[in-house]
């Protein structure tokens, strides 16, 4: 079954972003995740909080998902990312298909 990770950013300044994206979308390239979704302002329906933005990712399954965030290469990018504020990070299993139970 495939793994998601979903991130709310709340952010005081962008300039880390810059050097972050490239960096992390290649790791999310090389644990085979694609980004779903991504963006700024999301339309908040529910709750008190106005994230300054979003991110969805699709990976081939949670472990790569969970690989992809532990990878040491990451954790500089996590902290540069947070030098511009801060962020809700969610890694879950998405449903279970047919191929799945096969």
């Amino acid at each position: 079954m495939k793994g998601y990770m979903f991130g709310l950013l709340y952010m005081d300044n962008w300039e880390w972003y810059e050097e972050y994206f490239p960096a992390t979308a290649q790791l999310i390239n090389e644990h085979g995740g694609t980004y779903l979704a991504s963006g700024i302002k999301p339309n908040v329906r529910e709750g008190d909080q106005n994230p300054s933005a979003y991110v969805l990712l699709e990976f081939p399954d949670l472990e790569s998902a969970e690989k992809w965030y532990e990878d040491p290469r990451y954790k500089p990018l996590v902290d540069l990312r947070n030098s511009g504020g801060r962020s809700d990070i969610y890694i879950f299993p998405g449903m279970p298909t047919e191929d799945d139970q096969a």
